[in-house]
This record gives structure tokens, sequence and C-alpha cells, in this order.
């Protein structure tokens, strides 16, 4: 197969799998895959996924690949609360949930961590259509009020109102992205005294902002 019919067919994904390519290509020989790699056309992220490497890649690529690469998962924790402004840039990997077991990758393309939460915690996220490459699709992202729920969900060591003024939380950020009410609805399904009290610790904290 010559590497331009290839590259035609799958130039406008971000991320493409071996399976999705043997759809296209019925019969396709993986160690062409292999050959293309040698050459630096297209680079191997993990397993079956692959990206060509001509392509620049910006933030929403890796929130579109990490979704791809270990599935079920959306974006949240730290990801996600960079990405609302929440806490301050400077996030060295891409964290996501998953209801399969805790994970991390470490890829040409960046650092892929994943921790795993029980299948009723799996909600709470939003699809985001990549600005970057409309064509290629959506990626799924905590909202706001469910990444502050995963983080304090999975982070119990923040327990103490000192602990989160030790976070640098953007409060103004959260008081304009944050529906509070939404927070409480979501605190309801999961019913967990510890983390509603973790919750109830970490808004006095906001509340006695200036």
């Amino acid at each position: 197969m010559k590497f331009i019919d290839f590259q035609d067919a799958f130039y406008d994904y971000t991320v493409f799998s071996t399976i999705e390519v043997e759809k296209v290509f019925p019969g396709f020989d993986r160690k062409v895959l292999v050959a293309w790699q040698k050459k630096g056309y297209i680079q191997k992220i993990r397993n079956s996924w692959y990206r060509f490497n001509n392509r620049q890649i910006v933030e929403e690529d890796l929130f579109f690949i990490a979704n791809k690469i270990y599935h079920p998962s959306y974006i949240s924790l730290e990801s996600a609360l960079s990405y609302y402004q929440f806490i301050p840039e400077g996030v060295f990997s891409i964290t996501s949930i998953s209801t399969l077991k805790t994970v991390h990758f470490d890829t040409p393309i960046g650092y892929f961590q994943y921790r795993n939460v029980k299948p009723a915690l799996f909600w709470g996220y939003r699809l985001v259509r990549q600005r970057s490459n409309p064509l290629s699709g959506w990626y799924k992202i905590a909202t706001a009020e469910k990444a502050v729920i995963d983080f304090l969900y999975l982070n119990p060591q923040y327990e103490k109102e000192p602990d989160f003024e030790g976070l640098r939380f953007n409060w103004e950020a959260f008081a304009t992205k944050v529906d509070l009410e939404k927070i409480k609805h979501y605190l309801g399904n999961i019913r967990s005294p510890a983390l509603s009290d973790r919750m109830k610790k970490f808004l006095n904290v906001f509340y006695a902002q200036p």
C-alpha cells in the first residue's frame, strides 16, 4: 500500500487504531505500520493506537487521545481543574477517570494517568468538539462541578480547611463557573458522608474568600 493513499484516508483522524485501519482496508498488513514508524511517517502511542507525525498536537488533542487509548474514560481531576482555570497551569500529565483499573501510560506524546471509580460514579461529564480538528470528533471531560467532586473523592488526604487553602485554588473562577446547587445534587446521588464532609470544608474556604 502507498502511504499517500493511507494518509488520504486517515489524515482527519487525530488518532487511529489498527481496528479502524482494517475496517477501511480489509487484509491490511500491520507490518506496514512498523515500516512507516521507522520512516517517521507515523508514531505509535500505545498498543494499537497511532498518529501522523506531521500533525501538531494541542491540549485538546491530548484529551481526545486520552479518551481513545483507554476506554471508557473521561478527562477529570487536575487536567479538568486546569481546563476550568481552577488551579494554575502546569499540569504535566493528562488525568482521567475510568471504570477500568488505575493505570498510567508514558507515551511519546505525553503522560496519561487514569484513576478508577466504580461504574455508579462514572457520570458528570460533557462532550466537547475538538476545535483543532473538528472532523475527528468529540472528547469527554468532567463538568466543573464533577471535576471538583472527583478530585475530593480520590484525594481523601485533603480533609481539613488548611489543606484546601494550600491548593492555590482560583476561587474567582470557581465562583463564576460552578453551580453550587448542582454540587449539592451530585453529592446527594453519591451519598458519601466522608465526601460530603470534605466538600463542606472545601466550601468553607471558598465562602471565607474576600
